[in-house]
């Protein structure tokens, strides 16, 4: 008899951001550092190949630059501890399962947010279990991913969500009637046929 197999929920849990005010000048900050490194880099290139003191030069303006904006970027993020983006994170279960956290977008502080989703993907695993046992299914499988992002303003890394994936199957049927497995196959051709016997 084939089993049928069948996915959970898939328990997907995202962050949601709303959009914030303020965070432009970071954002800049972080655009310029970035583009300035990728000049000075070039320059390093060029400067390799033939010494130049002109190079060298324009090498270490850059470095100075890029050094005064990080100072900058550090002071703005220490004193507003944390972005516009990271400040207004959320997350909210975006699965079809109502019987777990989080139905409604929800802050959850940057140090407690892995350990809020990797609980809430929990809640999605017993769930899946008892869902399968009241179904008759066994859980062949299941797994929680916790997924990470960098935040584009700020460039922290940051929890952006989680999934639980569930397979179950149909519990197998036991036999009433007293056979065996029983014939003549090729393993390695991978070639044969069983038969049934009755005993």
């Amino acid at each position: 008899m084939a089993a049928a197999i069948g996915f959970g929920n898939s328990g997907e849990f995202n962050y949601s951001v709303s959009s914030g005010t303020n965070g432009g000048s970071e954002s800049n900050l972080r655009d310029t550092i970035s583009r300035l490194e990728q000049e000075r880099d070039k320059y390093q290139k060029e400067n390799e190949q033939s010494k130049s003191e002109l190079l060298d030069k324009k090498i270490n303006n850059l470095e100075n630059r890029i050094d005064n904006l990080q100072k900058r970027l550090d002071k703005i993020k220490a004193e507003n501890g944390e972005c516009e983006t990271c400040k207004n994170r959320k997350y909210q279960d975006e699965s079809d399962d109502p019987g777990v956290s989080f139905k409604s977008a929800a802050k959850v502080s940057k140090g407690g947010a892995e350990a809020a989703v990797r609980g809430h993907e929990y809640e999605h695993v017993s769930r899946n279990q008892a869902k399968a046992d009241r179904e008759g299914k066994e859980v062949v499988y299941q797994s929680v991913v916790i997924k990470h992002g960098i935040c584009p303003e700020c460039g922290d890394t940051y929890v952006a969500g989680g999934e639980t994936t569930t397979v179950t199957r149909d519990k197998p049927q036991e036999n009433t009637d007293e056979r065996f497995n029983v014939g003549l196959v090729d393993m390695q051709q991978n070639m044969g046929h069983l038969l049934n016997m009755l005993v």
